[in-house]
């Protein structure tokens, strides 16, 4: 398992456009990917919770990953977390 903590940077927080385009960066991945908080555990596969969490701009969440390709799927994470996705296309 490889862990590490996020910082949500998109300017909007993850509302239904943003959650969408990271479950299926998630999907991609054999490993397990959790979003965590003091008071959730969210799986980053499922568009549902990614939205119910609301997570909004700034906040930190502990990012897990427990599988095969872990390590990848923690940087993918990283890097989807890190960014603004605001009008960003699905393809990118």
């Amino acid at each position: 398992m490889v862990k590490k903590e996020l910082t949500v940077a998109n300017s909007q927080g993850i509302h239904i456009g943003p959650a969408n385009k990271i479950a299926n960066l998630a999907d991609r991945f054999d490993a397990l990917i959790h979003f965590k908080t003091d008071y959730m555990d969210i799986n980053a596969k499922s568009i549902i919770s990614l939205i119910s969490a609301t997570f909004r701009h700034g906040d930190v969440v502990l990012c897990e990953c427990d599988g095969p390709d872990e390590k990848e799927a923690l940087a993918a994470m990283e890097d989807i977390m890190g960014r603004e996705l605001e009008g960003e296309c699905e393809d990118e």
